[in-house]
């Protein structure tokens, strides 16, 4: 979960997929995470060019969630 680089070639969705099935995977299990350490760990996964957008993102928001970090990750990918 903590060790899912993105890749250069991939796009923001197919990271989150992957991301969220490795989420479904755990919970599956009985292995659950609060929602800032999905999100965290979700930023911390990103390139190292997304730098920037996760501390912007992270200084914005008074409680991280895995739901908008999700959206704000596609809408920054699309840019």
């Amino acid at each position: 979960l903590f060790n899912m680089k993105m890749r250069e070639t991939d796009p923001g969705a197919s990271h989150i997929n992957t991301f969220s099935l490795v989420l479904s995977e755990l919970s599956s299990q009985g292995i659950n995470f609060k929602e800032e350490v999905k999100a965290r760990a979700l930023q911390s996964n990103l390139l190292v060019s997304w730098e920037v957008f996760c501390t912007t993102f992270a200084n914005n928001c008074l409680k991280l969630n895995l739901d908008e970090t999700n959206s704000q990750v596609l809408t920054e990918d699309i840019r």
